[in-house]
């Protein structure tokens, strides 16, 4: 009875062990957006550049984004990337994409106030290869259109 109540017990800790392997986290391409959406509010460059596929420099960062910032994100669809559909960048390495496509409110930096409600999509990239295909989903392009105006 000792001996399989003991084999038991040492199976059960080979599958604990098993299911416990370090896995990198699933960061899904909204919570990418939503990250940067606080680094654009918030003026946090390190965040913002964590995000983006080819961020700008800090001083352009801070220029862009000086008077206003986006709020009330709302992701409205997330396309499905398709295996085996790949782009390349300039330097040549491959990616993944899928477009977000979303609604927001801009806001003015100074007064808080909503100046326009706004759509668009984002283009997120995940690198299959190159120096930054450990990165997860980053954001490379996007458009922004306005819908109305604020408040």
């Amino acid at each position: 009875m000792f001996k399989r109540l003991f084999v038991c017990f040492v199976v059960f800790l080979f599958f604990l062990n098993i299911s416990c392997k370090k896995q990198e986290p699933f960061v899904d391409a909204a919570f990418v957006f939503l990250k940067w959406a606080s680094a654009v509010k918030n003026l946090n460059y390190k965040d913002y550049s964590e995000c983006e596929a080819f961020p700008k420099d800090q001083e352009v960062f801070k220029t862009l984004y000086k008077d206003f910032y986006y709020s009330d994100l709302i992701t409205r669809n997330i396309e499905q990337f398709h295996e085996g559909q790949y782009k390349t960048d300039i330097e040549g390495y491959k990616y993944n994409y899928k477009n977000v496509y979303f609604e927001c409110k801009r806001v003015a930096r100074e007064s808080g106030k909503v100046i326009e409600n706004m759509k668009g999509e984002v283009e997120f990239i995940k690198y299959i290869n190159g120096p930054k295909v450990d990165k997860g989903w980053l954001m490379h392009n996007r458009t922004f259109i306005r819908i109305g105006f604020g408040d």
